[in-house]
């Protein structure tokens, strides 16, 4: 995906700001993804390391991640060129499971947004994912998608309305879930990977909003949660009792 030209002053701008605290980002984006509870294979590249919050160890390796994206930043209009190194690296030498840049990309946001709250505007987000959702859109043709529409805050109230259906039934929040599952699965036929992008942007904004109370521990109790609704949300999409067959792959047919 290119960036626009709006994107890529607001990515230049926000960095500037990251740089001068890249020990500290790093190091917490390190512990967030880590030492998530959440994301216990990503510990296994590191077995030689001291993963105690705030280690040397830690903080030394957080400081290479910031200084990789920040090469990025610097060569914003050719990063395969400066990453490609670095790509070869973990590719063939370290022999990286790819999913997890994206998990440690997720921390990177969720980190920033805690401590640049003021600066995590939704097109910042947007900006500095490197990418944004653009088929999430396909779900609300006729609504008013302007920043702050009535109806976008309709619809937001409703997804944390449901969110709160699932802590006060955090014991089954399958059952309290349920009937959103199916409604998103039968009706409104959502393709179910929304739900994690969904899940994702919650987080950010959350950690926007609410820096103080998002620690590591904070961040990988309500990453938990999340996933949990996510995977309870998609649960319907795996069997559809009206017509025998497996949901996703009538998605992927339809």
């Amino acid at each position: 995906m290119s960036l626009t030209n709006t994107e890529r002053t607001i990515i230049k701008s926000m960095w500037g700001k990251i740089s001068t605290q890249a020990d500290m980002t790093g190091t917490e984006t390190l512990e967030r993804g880590v030492l998530f509870q959440s994301y216990p294979q990503t510990k296994t590249y590191f077995p030689h390391f001291d993963l105690h919050p705030g280690s040397a160890q830690l903080r030394a390796h957080g400081s290479k991640v910031v200084a990789a994206v920040g090469d990025a930043v610097k060569s914003i209009d050719n990063i395969a060129g400066a990453l490609s190194k670095l790509s070869e690296l973990h590719a063939y030498i370290l022999r990286v499971d790819p999913v997890n840049f994206k998990l440690l990309s997720h921390c990177l946001l969720v980190t920033v947004a805690a401590h640049f709250p003021a600066d995590f505007s939704a097109e910042a987000h947007a900006a500095r994912l490197f990418q944004s959702y653009p088929q999430t859109k396909t779900y609300f043709p006729h609504f008013d998608l302007h920043p702050g529409s009535a109806q976008l805050r309709a619809h937001g109230s409703k997804v944390v309305a449901a969110v709160g259906d699932a802590v006060k039934s955090i014991d089954n929040i399958a059952g309290a879930l349920s009937k959103l599952s199916e409604l998103h699965a039968y009706i409104l036929r959502v393709d179910p990977v929304n739900f994690k992008l969904l899940s994702h942007c919650l987080l950010v904004t959350v950690a926007a909003r609410f820096p103080a109370d998002f620690s590591a521990e904070a961040h990988a109790a309500r990453d938990g949660f999340v996933s949990v609704v996510s995977s309870v949300l998609t649960e319907k999409y795996r069997w559809d009792p009206r017509t025998g067959r497996d949901s996703a792959h009538a998605l992927e047919s339809a």
